[in-house]
């Protein structure tokens, strides 16, 4: 099922639908050559960009996108053995995020010098690119690929590339005025909680993620609904999803998109409680059927569910109908 994020709406979509695939990646050794145990080399690795999209650069900018990370996975009689060299990228201001991000279009091909740490028959290389692609309006989640080139070394055999296909799953979801079941959930100071604490008030269910612009656009609006209607009987649960829809995860992603989803409560002035990525994605996937960001879930005090809010001037809407003058 495809897991988009567009700014302005967010879509429900029930049907499996293919996600947009705007990268052609493609790998193969930079030179012809046999070379030896401890010969440094370099395999080019190319992204062609179709017209409207980027892809971000490799430098890490705070609060901002999913940079692109290019690694040799452990396992192998090969080793990354210098800086990877790619082209300047653009550089310039990205609505998206809303600050000055570096980016690659069209295309961009990457040199990655390698060496064998060892004799062994082994021929083949294994490149595992984690990276993140977006228009100037929408944003796909962060996505890891493997590829594999072969080298000439020992007789092996031509050269080839290999994708690592993706799987989509549906799941079920619970549906207007039924019952939200209860779940726990721990904050971002490590405090443990569950939902049926909240009950008696009616409670927003924000799942967002670092790399979601339109996620990051609706903060400012869902800040002035909080000091609206908190006094109320108003509550917004923020649910940090930055794995929602990724079939492949790894430590340093987790690690950096947590430190980003902090970086951006922080920064934003954000006083609600978060739920963290490791407890926000069961709950998303597992009980509401989550497969888009934005998603926001408003239970009323009795733990129902009223609706799920595509817009954060709906969501206004339905708080002035439901709280003005009620205790």
């Amino acid at each position: 099922m495809a897991l988009l994020c567009v700014s302005g709406v967010s879509t429900y979509a029930q049907q499996t639908e293919p996600e947009p695939d705007p990268i052609k990646w493609s790998i193969r050794p930079a030179a012809a050559g046999t070379p030896k145990a401890g010969d440094r080399f370099f395999i080019e690795l190319t992204a062609l960009i179709e017209p409207g999209w980027h892809l971000y650069s490799t430098e890490k900018i705070e609060s901002g996108p999913t940079p692109t990370r290019i690694v040799i996975p452990a396992g192998q009689s090969f080793e990354i053995a210098g800086e990877i060299d790619s082209p300047a990228p653009h550089s310039s201001f990205d609505p998206n995020f809303q600050l000055t991000t570096e980016y690659y279009d069209n295309s961009v091909t990457f040199a990655i010098p390698i060496r064998s740490k060892a004799n062994s028959p082994e021929s083949k290389v294994k490149v595992q690119v984690r990276y993140q692609v977006c228009t100037q309006t929408l944003c796909l989640p962060p996505k890891i690929l493997e590829l594999e080139t072969s080298i000439k070394m020992a007789g092996a055999s031509p050269p080839q590339t290999v994708p690592k296909a993706a799987t989509a799953n549906t799941h079920p979801s619970i549906s207007s005025g039924a019952k939200v079941p209860d779940f726990d959930f721990t904050d971002f100071s490590g405090q443990p909680h569950r939902f049926s604490e909240f009950q008696g008030r009616y409670v927003l269910l924000d799942f967002w993620a670092t790399w979601c612009s339109p996620c990051l656009a609706d903060l400012p609006r869902l800040k002035e609904s909080y000091l609206k209607y908190r006094a109320k009987g108003f509550e917004i649960i923020g649910m940090n999803s930055e794995t929602l829809g990724q079939d492949q995860v790894d430590a340093e992603f987790i690690r950096d998109s947590a430190a980003r989803a902090r970086e951006i409560v922080s920064n934003r002035g954000i006083t609600w409680v978060q739920a963290t990525n490791d407890t926000s994605v069961p709950v998303a996937v597992k009980v509401f059927g989550v497969d888009n960001l934005p998603a926001k879930i408003l239970v009323d005090r009795d733990g129902r569910m009223v609706a799920r809010v595509k817009t954060t001037a709906e969501l206004d809407q339905l708080l002035a109908s439901l709280l003005t003058d009620k205790p």
